[in-house]
Order: structure tokens, then C-alpha cells, then sequence
């Protein structure tokens, strides 16, 4: 078990420090310098999102054997970012926690809906 806390310790210690310099070296930088604004028709924006996170849910049920835990995968990164936008303040606690359950309850529909074509592939 004290292995255990010294390991997250250690990681959590890296991935503040790693963070840290790269958005202080790297992005920073690369934001200032940065003066063109890609305009994409909001249609378009949603079909890419929504493709690269089906993609990335069907990778990773097919990695976990687990459409819940593929759902899991897709859901967490986002809630976490929706986390940091409400305390940064750009998104508003309410907002923020309809924002979760929507992730939730859609990726865990996708689940359900991705279980039942595993089970006709098992069945006759």
C-alpha cells in the first residue's frame, strides 16, 4: 500500500511539473504566435467530435472487452475538462454538471446500444 502512495504521488508530482513547463515553454508561446482562427459551420464541428469519439469508444471496447468501460473512457477526459472550464470560471456550475450527466447518459446509451450488436454476434 505505501508503494501504491508513493507511486501516484510521484506521478501526480510529474504530471504537475511536465504541465507546468510545457504550458509556460511550449504552449504559451505557440498561443501568442498564434493568429489565425479556424471558423468551422458548427454541423461539421459536431459529425468530426462525435466521429472521433465513436472511434475512440469502439477502440477502446474492443481493447477492454467492455462497452461500459470503453464509455467510461470517452466520458472521463471530457468531465474532467468540463471540470477545469468551471473552475477557471468560463462554464457555470449548473452548466457544468448538465454537461456530465449528458456525457454520462449518452455514452452509457451508446454502451447499451453497442452490447446488444456484441450479444447477436455470440448468439445464433
Amino acid at each position: 500500500m505505501n508503494s501504491r502512495i508513493i507511486q501516484v504521488s510521484t506521478i501526480f508530482v510529474v504530471a504537475v511539473l511536465v504541465t507546468l513547463l510545457g504550458v509556460f515553454f511550449f504552449f504559451k508561446p505557440v498561443e501568442v504566435s498564434d493568429t489565425s482562427f479556424v471558423s468551422v459551420n458548427p454541423a461539421v464541428a459536431v459529425i468530426v467530435y462525435i466521429g472521433l469519439s465513436v472511434w475512440m469508444f469502439v477502440w477502446a471496447a474492443a481493447q477492454t472487452r467492455s462497452a461500459y468501460k470503453a464509455a467510461f473512457i470517452v466520458i472521463a477526459p471530457q468531465a474532467i475538462l468540463i471540470v477545469d472550464l468551471a473552475f477557471r470560471g468560463n462554464r457555470g456550475f449548473f452548466t457544468a454538471l448538465a454537461g456530465i450527466v449528458l456525457l454520462a447518459v449518452t455514452w452509457l446509451i451508446v454502451a447499451y446500444t453497442y452490447s446488444l450488436f456484441e450479444r447477436r454476434k455470440d448468439g445464433p
